[in-house]
Order: structure tokens, then C-alpha cells, then sequence
């Protein structure tokens, strides 16, 4: 994993992270038929997984959440 971002696959994660306010969406890449959101800075990023996974994640207002989901759909499917 390169060391300069964090990486996931995953939507929903990746909703929450970047409705964090903490983090920038800094790319996405492309393997396969899959894409990974890339975030930074990466350590901030690993602990808000971390802390996701464990059901210990920090609140998030749920109209930022659903804004961001929607802002990374919209991603996914214009092509980009």
C-alpha cells in the first residue's frame, strides 16, 4: 500500500470518511472492475477505519453522510 494515502474499496467506508471533515478525497484508482477511493493523510484516515470497524467511530451528522455517499455514487457512475 503506498504510504502516502489510505485506500479502500469500500462505499459506505469511504462515505464516512470523507463526511469526517478530517480527510481529503485525493483520488481514485482503478483495478480491475473495481475502484478504490484513496484518502489523505493517510495515518488520520487508518484510525477513522479502525474506529469504524470497531463500532467506536466519532458521530457524524447524517444529512453529511448521506451527502457524501451520494457525492461518491456520483463519482462511481459518471465514469470518472
Amino acid at each position: 500500500m503506498n504510504a502516502t494515502y489510505y485506500k479502500t474499496r469500500d462505499l459506505y467506508l469511504s462515505s464516512f470518511l470523507l463526511s469526517s471533515g478530517e480527510l481529503t478525497l485525493s483520488g481514485t484508482e482503478s483495478v480491475g472492475k473495481e475502484i478504490y477511493f484513496q484518502f489523505t493523510p493517510r495515518d488520520r484516515a487508518v484510525e477513522l477505519a479502525q474506529q469504524y470497524w470497531s463500532d467506536r467511530a466519532p458521530s457524524i451528522q447524517p444529512r453529511q453522510l448521506f451527502q457524501s455517499l451520494r457525492s461518491l455514487k456520483d463519482l462511481l457512475f459518471s465514469g470518472s
